[in-house]
């Protein structure tokens, strides 16, 4: 073999090998999810017991789809839509008797804004909101950082508080920032009081409530408990998440379990309830998808139910953000945004086997147990 054979076939391995390097880049980045900020301290020390089941001191990496056991259709065939209800107890999978649910009560779990509050804080165009700061109450303090106007209750505003929420806002962007790039110039107005009879003096909301918020006003109020700092997490996932749906709101399920997914990923709070709702969820107590889905008013429904469908709403968005790496979810929530029904949205994100509720259902409820496709531990 001559010298300028060599060296072509030199030349070749090069190529090949340089080839290879940049393909094994592109492949394991696609499978690497975002970095995770965690708050140094919980400015309120909560004392939330944490789920048995959860790990929210790490981001693991998602795993590859694996197959299931279901035949491909094709997405014309795909499920119609159904219409919207009021929760019931009789969707239950597994009849739950009462003593089986018993968590904390209110203050830990927030307030849930109305379909006609949702409606209200639809089709606001950002650059013509007054954003005059509210007035600041009589014994309060304001501060103002990057991305708050904070009125406490005292002489001055903590530092403390300060630094954490803007930790909480840098944590909260890692999931929601394709969803609300208008929090770079927008700020979200906090009132902290130091008790619960200045809240409820402020408010006019009664002993159980924990904090409340307008959505249409980025107005959040709150008193120093423990759960503060995941009803603050919440609720800005509200004003956050839920203004990327601009022509009729995102379907309940999907933000609530948002916000408690941020409430607990992110805001580091895991209210009791909800670990005992999770444990039940495991035993295979829950809802059909179709149902769950199709609730849009809890206003009837009995504490238990609703605690179940909060959990039930949180693992199954926590399962559809962490099973597949890169833009899925996004897309997914685009797609509802458009106006496609959730089984043809599933499909347009996620690819096969995701082309029916169904599938989805089996998929989560195997997770569920193994969590084997979402890459996270039991």
């Amino acid at each position: 073999m001559d010298i300028f054979s060599r060296l072509r076939i030199g030349f070749w391995i090069l190529v090949a090998g340089l080839w290879g390097t940049f393909m094994y880049q592109y492949i394991v980045s696609d499978f690497q999810t975002e970095g995770t900020i965690y708050l140094k301290e919980n400015p309120f020390a909560t004392d939330d017991i944490p789920a048995d089941n959860l790990k929210t001191k790490e981001t693991p990496t998602a795993k590859p789809h694996i197959p299931l056991p279901y035949q491909d259709v094709i997405p014309n065939s795909i499920e119609p839509t159904t219409s919207t209800t009021t929760l019931n107890t009789s969707m239950f999978v597994i009849p739950l008797k009462a003593d089986n649910i018993q968590g904390i009560s209110s203050p830990n779990f927030t307030e849930r804004h109305t379909t006609d509050e949702r409606i209200a804080a639809l089709n606001i165009e950002l650059d013509k909101v007054n954003d005059a700061y509210p007035p600041i109450p009589d014994g309060f303090s304001m501060g103002e950082t990057r991305h708050f106007v904070i009125y406490e209750e005292g002489n001055v505003v903590s530092k403390k508080i300060i630094d954490a929420l803007e930790h909480l806002h840098g944590n909260i962007m890692l999931d929601l920032i394709t969803f609300s790039p208008w929090t770079r110039d927008k700020k979200v107005f906090l009132f902290f009081c130091s008790s619960q009879e200045t809240y409820q003096q402020l408010t006019g909301r009664p002993a159980w409530s924990g904090g409340t918020a307008s959505l249409k006003e980025r107005k959040i109020f709150v008193y120093k408990n423990p759960g503060t700092f995941g009803i603050i997490a919440h609720e800005l996932t509200h004003i956050y998440f839920d203004s990327f749906f601009t022509e009729k709101p995102n379907p309940l399920w999907l933000s609530e379990g948002m916000a408690v997914y941020i409430q607990v990923e992110r805001g580091s709070s895991v209210p009791l309830w909800l670990s005992k709702n999770l444990k039940l969820i495991f035993r295979g107590a829950g809802f059909k998808l179709n149902d769950l889905m199709r609730i849009e008013k809890l206003e009837e429904a009995d504490e238990e139910s609703i605690r179940l469908w909060y959990a039930q709403s949180y693992s199954l968005v926590r399962f559809l953000m962490k099973m597949k790496a890169g833009d899925s979810f996004y897309i997914f929530c685009k797609m509802i945004k458009e106006g496609n029904p959730i089984h043809t949205s599933l499909y347009r994100a996620y690819g096969m086997p995701y082309n029916k509720l169904s599938s989805l259902e089996y998929a989560w409820r195997y997770d569920v147990k193994t969590g084997k496709i979402s890459g996270l531990s039991k």
